[in-house]
């Protein structure tokens, strides 16, 4: 008997997406460098769920800040 499991949430962030965000915050590189590195996080989220045959996929919340801290931080303030 199988039983059918979804990942709901956050997925570990790549350590290159992690460099990026230390990297964004240190005002060593922009946001369009730390956008790219997001952009690829989430593309290798989704191709990885999809090789497992997942039937619901997501990006893994990798360019969210903090599921506590994301809705204040990267939607009030508009960035």
């Amino acid at each position: 008997m199988s039983i059918p499991t979804e990942n709901v949430g956050s997925l570990p962030r790549p350590a290159r997406l992690q460099k990026a965000i230390a990297e964004y915050d240190a005002g060593s590189i922009g946001f369009d460098d730390l956008a790219a590195e997001q952009d690829a996080a989430c593309k290798d989220s989704v191709e990885r769920m999809e090789a497992t045959g997942a039937p619901i996929v997501s990006d893994g919340e990798q360019r969210a800040s903090s599921f506590a801290t994301y809705p204040i931080t990267d939607t009030l303030a508009g960035t």
